[in-house]
């Protein structure tokens, strides 16, 4: 019996060794796991200052194209402008050509002797057509003019969609830039999720053996009240415990409670006393000694003495 009781005491302790070593290694990998998790939030913080910095960045680009898409429709009005007032000029050049041709012939006229009353209104003519020569060589420097500026228009215009181009490649390696830096921490993030359900696990894993544990060491401190109580070598009640018991022992008393009582009768109408012959009471020779009574009360635990006539 010694023996299964000590076989017993041994495997709870290995069992509780064995569980103490699991619980410190799942202590250990918790720790690692916590570090592990902390260099995730430190790089997760890292990409999201990386996204802040690549969108300030993308924002640039896109104030320059909207500032340049809005000059460049001030620069396609103006444009739309010059082209409406050279059209308008060609035109006017076009009938003051018609008009110039058809007036030739009448100024062609051959010097006549005599011809005295015609020499003004010529004269007037002259100076009305060299006018609007001057005119027209006004017009058409100006018209000269009108394209030099629609030529360099032109070339503004090119130069801006060179520089549209260019702001539109460098959204679009913005834009790729961003999605791999969001598919970086959106893995950051489903491994922080991973680290998390098995930090969970891990938990509960615990939360289970410190159960088993506690299981382990309820039974084996029930073990050890079994062999101490099943012990030879247990503690003895003393006989005091036991004078007293029988001393203050009632009748039909179990355990410090009465059994069923039928009638409520005192001591001395009881069957105890019934079954006794009376007996005549010694004569006290004074009323303070009530030790011998007393000793012999059946309330003490005491047995009437019975004396002989």
């Amino acid at each position: 019996m010694k023996s299964e009781i000590g076989a017993l005491g041994g495997s709870d302790d290995a069992a509780i060794d064995e569980a103490a070593r699991l619980l410190d290694e799942e202590e250990k990998d918790l720790w690692r796991q916590l570090r592990r998790k902390r260099d995730f939030e430190v790089r997760l913080v890292e990409k999201r200052s990386q996204t802040e910095e690549l969108e300030k960045k993308r924002m640039g680009p896109r104030i320059a194209q909207a500032e340049v898409l809005a000059s460049l429709e001030v620069l396609t009005q103006e444009m739309e402008f010059v082209k409406s007032q050279q059209r308008e000029l060609e035109h006017d050049l076009a009938v003051l050509k018609e008009s110039n041709r058809l007036l030739q012939p009448a100024f062609q006229v051959a010097p006549q002797v005599g011809a005295q009353p015609n020499q003004p209104r010529t004269k007037d003519a002259l100076a009305e057509e060299r006018a609007h020569m001057e005119s027209l060589q006004a017009q058409q420097e100006q018209i000269e003019q009108l394209r030099k500026h629609i030529e360099s228009l032109h070339m503004e215009k090119q130069s801006l969609q060179q520089q549209q181009e260019a702001l539109f490649q460098k959204q679009r390696s913005a834009e790729q830039d961003q999605n791999r830096l969001l598919g970086s921490i959106q893995d950051d993030r489903n491994l922080l999720n991973e680290v998390r359900a098995e930090r969970i696990k891990l938990l509960e894993e615990r939360a289970s053996l410190e159960k088993q544990m506690a299981v382990i060491v309820t039974a084996h401190e029930g073990a050890v009240e079994d062999r101490s109580r099943w012990s030879p070598h247990r503690r003895a009640v003393p006989a005091s415990e036991k004078v007293a018991q029988s001393l203050y022992k009632l009748p039909g008393s179990s355990g410090g409670v009465r059994g069923h009582v039928p009638q409520d009768a005192p001591l001395p109408q009881s069957a105890w006393f019934a079954s006794v012959p009376l007996q005549p009471q010694d004569q006290r020779s004074h009323w303070t000694s009530f030790e011998k009574d007393a000793m012999s009360s059946p309330s003490f635990g005491g047995q009437k003495t019975l004396q002989t006539t």
